[in-house]
């Protein structure tokens, strides 16, 4: 029989520590740390784990997995695990996207959706609730729109790209007085630069085939009828390796970055298949594949002075007309 490691401890000793460590909180214990502080073997750590869970009630359970290589235990409650659905950590993740989203609700909304879950957190026993409660994450925006309003149709969206049904949707473009209906195959809500758009595909009448991606500002959509017609195909536009939302087919543009700019415009990404050409100025040449030209103008504009626009190899693309894409 091997020669125990701390022959003065005594076996219940360990299981009351063991018991104790595993109580205290919620988080990982790895079997290595705990043979380490209790000084026996992970095999003796095994065994207590072993007892323990012959003594828990049905409603407590001892969990056990692997992280990489190191073997785990924790303490998982049935209040924790079937009662809410949640845990402590997947609230934490509730609160970021909480604090993502509050630039695009009303100060009640983010307020009220931050109560409901600090309940929660009440809830499942963990004591720390407080500290969901407030924003950890902030931005600061120039022009803001609120959301609150149209949380009826983003959630008649998010349930039609979730079935891929087809919608009806009655949209009034900028600088138009009046609304026009289009057959929709919705695909994403995006967020960009402080407002929410939703892509998918432009329909013909009576077809279930997409025709055009096609890209709405979620604000100026007036209504979301779904038709109960369900579409097939994937509906997400490839927008992967584009600058900017969908409005045109990729087009290959390029602009010359003055020194003061170039770090800024190096130190990120602004396509996929971007080329970036240092100059003996010390400024750079940017090149990317757009699907906005409008808006790649618009950035370019931006730097006021710092920054413009230039043919690349090749030659770019004319800017097209494009008077049936809503905006």
């Amino acid at each position: 029989m091997p020669k125990k490691r701390n022959p003065e401890s005594r076996p219940r000793d360990k299981l009351l520590s063991l018991y104790q460590r595993l109580t205290l909180d919620g988080r990982k214990h790895f079997q290595a740390d705990i043979a380490r502080v209790l000084e026996c073997s992970p095999q003796t750590v095994a065994r207590l784990i072993g007892v323990i869970s012959d003594h828990l009630s049905k409603d407590v359970a001892i969990e056990s997995g692997l992280e990489g290589r190191r073997r785990y235990y924790r303490l998982r409650s049935a209040t924790e695990e079937t009662a809410l659905g949640f845990s402590f950590e997947e609230l934490r993740y509730l609160a970021i996207c909480r604090d993502l989203a509050a630039p695009f609700l009303s100060d009640e909304t983010a307020r009220r959706i931050g109560r409901s879950l600090t309940t929660l957190a009440l809830q499942l026993g963990e004591g720390a609730g407080a500290s969901l409660a407030g924003e950890q994450i902030g931005f600061r925006s120039k022009g803001s729109i609120d959301y609150t309003p149209h949380l009826p149709m983003i959630a008649a969206l998010r349930q039609a790209i979730e079935k891929r049904e087809v919608c009806d949707i009655l949209y009034r473009a900028g600088g138009r007085s009046s609304d026009r209906h289009y057959r929709y195959a919705p695909g994403r809500i995006l967020a960009m630069s402080g407002t929410l758009y939703v892509l998918g595909f432009r329909l013909s009448d009576g077809s279930l085939l997409a025709e055009r991606p096609t890209t709405f500002s979620l604000h100026r959509v007036r209504e979301v009828l779904p038709t109960g017609e369900y579409f097939r195909f994937h509906a997400i536009p490839d927008d992967s390796k584009a600058f900017g939302l969908i409005w045109h087919e990729p087009r290959l543009m390029a602009a010359r970055i003055a020194p003061e700019a170039a770090d800024y415009v190096r130190d990120r990404v602004w396509s996929n298949d971007q080329i970036i050409e240092d100059q003996p100025d010390g400024g750079i040449v940017l090149t990317i594949r757009t699907t906005s030209e409008r808006e790649f103008r618009a950035w370019v504009g931006s730097f006021l002075g710092l920054a413009e626009i230039i043919a690349p190899p090749g030659g770019a693309a004319p800017m097209a007309a494009t008077p049936d894409t809503p905006r």
